[in-house]
């Protein structure tokens, strides 16, 4: 996608920046096994020497219900990647990609249900997170995602089974046990607060909590304490706290004011809420702050604003590869409270102003956004236009915010996260090794 600047005074278009990763080149999901990435200019984790023997072998596991399982599993893939240039990463999605028929079209329904009725899919996942039917869940779907889960298995021949969605815990269990040699299962928590009972299998070998409050949750399901480590929420190693002068500098990058308070509304990979409400509340009249829209793949929203002749200087962007470095180039993030997002505006220490959630999963992230001083929650434009007004001038608002951010951040948890897993996997590898 393009990238299009509207000041009030025509249109500019600047050259595209074609997204390239291993998981873009897969958009089925299907499995793909990924090689180091390209280098960036972010700090990076010294590379672990590889064991001796064969290197370490990691099999993924997501699915396309959300792009936070997917950026997840991006995440994780390059941290492997970077700790061990060596270890052997393929990611796959047994749902929507590879597995039964009735499977993929529920799975694929997620997205359709999400965009026209939240409250439908408020009441799925409700119905859904009780033990009597995710125990028939299970026993209904199970058997064809274990099918498929025990083909990765035998092809890839993995020593850790990494799953960053609740569906895949229990059956990726199974298909450990129906391959013979003793392989490790490790879930990744992809939601900050309160979850889908799915996530907490009691039997994997660690179960990583993004939060304290998450962590207790996972408890009270009875994951034994020893099986539990707080390492936060996986995300792009490039997303981190500006460097002295970054700011100023990337804002330049990117035809912006370099003074001006700068508003970065999100509205996902999908760009789907009330992004254009949004933008025009904000940016109609002549206002002192500058906006920053990313659409994601709606080109219908991207087209028609971008020929809006806003007031305030705003820059309408498509779907982007480089959201690191425009967070980094902001002051404050507008989205809703999805996880991924959140997790990224804090590993940057950039104040978040949460416009709505889904129920069920979501509905959690506000409190914790609200009660834990780095954000707010403006569900309405009248009510999100006056926080940014007050936060653009600078005050203590804006910088008690920005404070609490910097403290919570943890922009390394996906090297923490894949430096668990490698460790894992020497500790199977070793176990084979000595039953053979």
């Amino acid at each position: 996608m393009g990238l299009h600047r509207n000041r009030g005074d025509g249109l500019r278009h600047l050259p595209p920046r074609p997204v390239q990763h291993a998981l873009d080149r897969a958009p089925g999901g299907g499995a793909t096994q990924v090689g180091a990435q390209q280098a960036d200019a972010s700090p990076r984790p010294a590379p672990r020497p590889t064991p001796k023997g064969s290197p370490p072998r990691v099999l993924i596991l997501f699915s396309d219900t959300g792009g936070g399982h997917r950026a997840a599993a991006r995440a994780l893939t390059d941290a492997l990647k970077q700790l061990d240039p060596a270890c052997v990463v393929t990611v796959a999605d047994p749902l929507i990609s590879q597995g039964p028929a009735v499977v993929r079209r529920l799975a694929a329904l997620y997205s359709p249900v999400i965009q026209r009725s939240r409250v439908a899919w408020g009441a799925v996942y409700h119905s859904s997170n009780t033990k009597p039917t995710f125990a028939a869940i299970r026993a209904v779907f199970g058997r064809g995602v274990r099918n498929v889960i025990v083909d990765l298995v035998e092809k890839n021949d993995p020593d850790v089974i990494l799953s960053v969605h609740p569906l895949l815990n229990h059956v990726a269990h199974q298909a450990i046990l129906k391959c013979g040699r003793p392989r490790a299962l490790m879930t990744v928590i992809t939601d900050l607060v309160d979850f889908h009972r799915g996530w907490t299998f009691s039997r994997a070998d660690l179960v990583v909590a993004p939060t304290e409050l998450a962590r207790k949750v996972a408890l009270r399901r009875r994951v034994p304490p020893d099986r539990i480590k707080l390492l936060g929420l996986p995300v792009d190693l490039r997303f981190r706290p500006p460097a002295p002068g970054e700011k100023r500098a990337l804002r330049r990058r990117f035809g912006l004011d370099e003074t001006r308070f700068t508003v970065l509304v999100m509205g996902g990979a999908a760009g789907v809420g009330n992004l254009l409400k949004q933008v025009r509340v904000l940016a109609w009249e002549p206002e002192q702050w500058q906006v920053v829209a990313v659409c994601g793949r709606n080109e219908k929203l991207r087209r028609r604003l971008a020929h809006v002749r806003f007031a305030t200087p705003t820059l309408v962007l498509g779907f982007v590869d480089f959201m690191p470095e425009l967070i980094r180039a902001s002051d404050v993030v507008v989205t809703k409270a999805g996880p991924g997002a959140i997790a990224e505006a804090l590993a940057t220490g950039v104040p978040v102003l949460i416009t709505g959630f889904l129920p069920g999963q979501e509905s959690p992230n506000v409190d914790f956004v609200v009660e834990s001083g780095f954000g707010a929650f403006t569900p309405r434009e009248s009510e999100l236009f006056d926080e940014v007004r007050v936060l653009a001038e600078g005050g203590p608002t804006w910088q008690e915010m920005s404070r609490k951010a910097a403290e919570m951040a943890h922009p390394y948890a996906s090297a923490d996260i894949a430096r668990e897993c490698l460790l894992l996997a020497a500790r199977y590898r070793a176990s084979a090794q000595t039953k053979r």
